[in-house]
């Protein structure tokens, strides 16, 4: 049966909002005091722990002296500590033993485990949120916040379903509901669509779970990490809908039916996200990097609806909170961690830096400037080599303001050609066109060889057999080379073969899609890369049985 979301709004959730939002923007005007009290905090969890005893912690006073006793490191340096947790060691990394650990895929396939402590949750995560979702609720305008009114998709809370040595684990987004009163605690975290449907298989039936929920709602506030989320919504509503109706009539709402059923009659089988709410107004997820593409989409789906960034957080920590209108980077979260940069060369490849890299502070850096990211966290990841690059695009009061463009190493570059997700995406959308109505439907994969090459794997349908394969192929290797002078100079001179391409079955990524959300891997962590980093991905495609034609067809 469809609902409003049968939550009452608690009385002092939109004041607390909006209080940690004041205090963020203050942070900002001012960063050195937050900055220099999250440093020795940072210090204090650490110092009496086997970490503070085998790097000296006890002497260690400054900045200075806290970079000269700890190096630089990746997860794996700092995995043995993280086992000794999980082995039940107690005062490891951080005077406040974790309750759990929050896991995420690593680079080099092996798992990561982010140490999660009361102490981190309570003076950090949580009030990140109230600060970050205090921006949104003022862009509404909000003064009372009504049940049904938004939707939130950046949170997945259900039951643990996987234990370590006894600890908890699971993903950011699937964390349990709190118990702290000092941690996030929405007021619709009671909501009968907010949580994870255990009776819904696929990514897909949790979203049809959720539209069948809040039909009958005025959503106003869609809130997602990833745009392809909001993207997938869109789709789910114009699949279902006919379903959606006989569902709604069975559950006996037959005011939420006919009014969906009037919103499918005008938009012809095919709704729009404003057709079932009207009153939507703001979409939030992130738009920097290769979500920037999802930009004209969420427009086409959510037409006149304006969206702002969600924050540039990860399972180890979160790095910007957005404070203002700006549609893609926010200042740096200077009361999250310890943050220190080393400047970024486009012919970087991601390999981890140096234990002993030189590092700048956020008062150091340059409007324009790249830099990947070395961070403290209190939850034990000490000087972590995230492996992510930001470029400083202004300053919002004393802090710098950053745009998140991706992992060190995110080209592909066997040759120095240095192809970006957006090139891939220019030549394949402006040879092939834009399809709107459906999920992404093509990447770019990189292919080692004597000499290397690309492969375009699209789903292929009728309205591309008036171009090809071949000629496709020969297209989009054509308008690549006019979007990147370097893939052009290597195509010139033979150390790039041409670019072919695969043509792949009608909904292939949503397979894949679906395939990871099978293996674990929470909805709002799912993502869609336009050009992946190895040609594993070949394998993946061929293994559920995808490929349309089993040879790629060349330029």
């Amino acid at each position: 049966m469809a609902s409003e979301g049968k939550t009452a709004p608690h009385p002092c959730f939109l004041a607390r909002t909006r209080d940690a939002l004041e205090r963020q923007r203050k942070t900002c005007a001012r960063p050195e005091e937050a900055a220099q009290g999250v440093f020795a905090d940072i210090v204090e969890e650490a110092v009496d722990t086997a970490f503070g005893r085998d790097h000296g912690l006890r002497w260690v006073r400054t900045r200075r002296e806290w970079q000269a006793a700890v190096p630089i490191r990746t997860y794996d340096g700092l995995a043995p500590y993280v086992d000794r947790q999980l082995a039940g060691e107690h005062r490891v990394l951080t005077a406040d033993d974790p309750y759990a650990f929050l896991r995420t895929s690593g680079t080099t396939g092996r798992a990561k485990y982010v140490p999660t402590t009361g102490h981190w949750r309570r003076a950090y995560r949580g009030p990140a949120l109230y600060a970050q979702w205090g921006l949104y609720f003022e862009k509404l305008g909000t003064e009372r916040l009504a049940a049904g009114q938004v939707l939130d998709l950046s949170w997945e809370p259900g039951p643990v379903r996987r234990r370590e040595q006894g600890f908890p684990v699971y993903g950011i987004s699937e964390r349990p509901l709190p118990e702290d009163a000092e941690d996030w605690n929405p007021p619709w975290r009671s909501a009968d669509w907010f949580g994870r449907d255990p009776a819904a298989a696929t990514l897909v039936e949790q979203l049809h779970t959720k539209l069948l929920r809040l039909a009958g709602g005025d959503v106003r506030l869609i809130v997602s990490v990833n745009p392809s989320k909001i993207v997938l919504l869109a789709e789910t509503l114009s699949e279902h809908g006919e379903r959606l109706i006989r569902e709604l009539h069975d559950g006996r709402a037959p005011g939420p039916a006919r009014r969906l059923a009037a919103v499918l009659d005008r938009a012809g089988g095919r709704p729009l996200l404003t057709d079932l709410w009207p009153g939507l107004r703001l979409l939030v997820c992130w738009n920097s990097a290769s979500a920037a593409l999802y930009r004209p989409w969420l427009s086409r789906l959510a037409p006149g609806v304006a969206t702002l960034p969600f924050s540039t957080t990860g399972t180890e920590g979160i790095v910007t909170l957005p404070v203002d209108e700006h549609p893609s980077a926010g200042p740096l979260a200077v009361n999250q961690g310890d943050f220190e940069f080393v400047p970024w060369r486009d012919l970087d490849d991601g390999s981890p830096l140096p234990a002993d890299s030189p590092t700048l502070g956020y008062d150091e850096l340059e409007p324009g400037a790249d830099y990947r990211l070395v961070m403290s966290q209190a939850n034990g990841l000490y000087r972590y080599d995230v492996g992510d690059v930001y470029r400083m695009v202004d300053r919002v009061g004393a802090t710098p303001r950053l745009e998140f463009l991706g992992r060190a190493g995110f080209q592909c570059s066997f040759t120095g050609e240095k192809v970006t997700e957006s090139d891939v995406h220019a030549a394949v959308t402006e040879v092939l066109g834009w399809t709107w109505a459906t999920h992404p439907d093509f990447t770019g994969i990189p292919v080692w060889g004597t000499p290397p090459y690309y492969v375009i794997a699209v789903e292929w349908t009728d309205a591309h057999d008036a171009v090809g394969p071949g000629e496709a192929a020969r297209r989009i290797d054509g308008m690549l080379q006019d979007v990147n002078v370097e893939y052009a100079d290597k195509r010139r001179s033979g150390r790039l073969l041409p670019l072919r391409v695969l043509p792949l079955v009608p909904g292939a990524f949503r397979t894949v899609l679906e395939r990871r959300f099978h293996d674990g891997v929470a909805g709002a962590q799912i993502k869609h890369h336009w050009l992946q980093k190895d040609a594993s991905f070949l394998t993946t495609l061929r293994e559920l049985g995808l490929v349309r034609d089993g040879s790629t067809t060349g330029a």
